[in-house]
């Protein structure tokens, strides 16, 4: 049994951190596709998600060293089909005629190591069908890749890292994998009682995905000004860096083209940057109606103007705090007056959350929101 405990304890450690890396993709996805984000959906997905990851490190782990492996001389692989059954009538006393072998027969591991094999891919059978909402013929193919995939992957000594098979590729395997996902096909009528219903899910996320939550556009945020954002700027660094241009000039330039770049030449007419658009958004008149200057003045209101403040207050601050014999009163006065400006974009965040639509200043300023173009059903 603790052969199996120690695959389970390395997925859930390992499963926060690819849940992390996955997260932004995810949300991607699930914005582009519906224009929400629901907890629900999210549990059930992740939990399909952390699923796999476990089964995947049950047929890896535990790994042996290199050289135990080079040193072994069992069988690479074992190609008769039912072999497996035909050990479990010779090994486990099993007798048909005789029911007080099957308690015995039941406990040995001729028929526990099938049955955990059978169980191994039940989940992966019920996902398919319950929330992928795939048939008995797909479910079927499928269930037979994943378990050739799994084979495949031993039989290859992990990828090839290791000189030889470290377990046995088994065709018995292949069709007790596939039996699985097909058990948990026509179990799950009975099991998805416990689960929301997909089309409940699908539902609440495209009447959310009417509105304009926080999180997506922070979604998109990230998106145009950390990812999209960060490499042209660092194209940008190299190319002032090639030019001899000072560190400091350089800096405030490529921020500045950055912002130009991304917001203004790679947005289109309507103001949807790359990130806006995988995740549905699109700037317009606040009436609704679309005039080309807005966009570009509601970013320039955002990027050169709130978000410099807010740096060269959080610096101003900082040097005023720490470097005691470097401060003048010029600088309380500066960082004085930056805290006016910080003080009121702070409060008009909090007064947007509690009160309006979700238009910060600078939407109100340029006269512009942000609306939704996510469909408001399924196709």
């Amino acid at each position: 049994m603790s052969a199996y405990v120690f695959p389970i304890k390395m997925a859930i450690i390992t499963f926060p951190f690819l849940a992390l890396l996955i997260a932004l993709p995810f949300l991607i996805v699930q914005y582009r596709r519906y224009g929400s984000f629901t907890f629900v959906r999210a549990l059930v997905l992740y939990s399909f998600v952390f699923y796999m990851l476990t089964a995947y490190f049950m047929i890896i782990l535990p790994l042996p060293s290199v050289a135990a492996v080079a040193k072994l001389t069992t069988a690479r692989y074992q190609l008769i089909p039912f072999t497996a059954v035909r050990e479990f009538f010779n090994t486990s006393g099993f007798a048909l005629a005789s029911p007080g072998t099957w308690p015995g027969a039941l406990r040995s591991a001729s028929f526990l190591q099938p049955a955990f094999n059978m169980l191994l891919t039940l989940p992966f059978g019920f996902y398919l069908r319950y929330y992928f909402r795939r048939s008995w013929k797909q479910v079927l193919l499928m269930s037979f890749g994943l378990s050739l995939f799994f084979e495949l992957t031993q039989l290859s000594g992990l990828y090839f890292i290791y000189p030889r098979p470290y377990r046995l590729f088994d065709v018995d395997d292949l069709i007790v994998n596939t039996l699985g996902g097909m058990l948990g096909y026509y179990l799950t009528p009975l099991i998805r009682r416990a689960f929301p219903s997909r089309e409940r899910m699908d539902a609440q996320s495209y009447e959310r995905g009417k509105k304009v939550g926080w999180l997506r556009r922070f979604v998109a945020f990230l998106v145009d000004y950390v990812v999209i954002g960060g490499i042209v700027r660092f194209l940008l660094e190299l190319g002032l860096h090639a030019l001899h241009v000072r560190a400091t000039t350089s800096a405030r330039w490529s921020y500045v083209l950055m912002i130009a770049i991304v917001f203004g030449l790679l947005a289109g007419r309507d103001g949807a940057t790359l990130g806006k658009s995988l995740v549905r958004l699109r700037v317009t008149g606040a009436s609704g109606e679309t005039q080309w200057w807005r966009a570009p003045l509601r970013y320039a209101l955002l990027y050169y103007f709130c978000l410099p403040i807010w740096q060269l207050w959080l610096s101003e601050s900082s040097m005023v705090l720490t470097e005691i014999s470097k401060r003048t009163q010029l600088n309380f006065i500066i960082v004085g007056i930056l805290s006016l400006f910080v003080l009121f974009f702070s409060a008009d965040v909090v007064w947007t959350l509690v009160h309006r639509d979700g238009r910060l200043f600078y939407d109100d300023w340029a006269q512009t929101r942000l609306i939704s173009t996510a469909p408001t059903k399924a196709k």
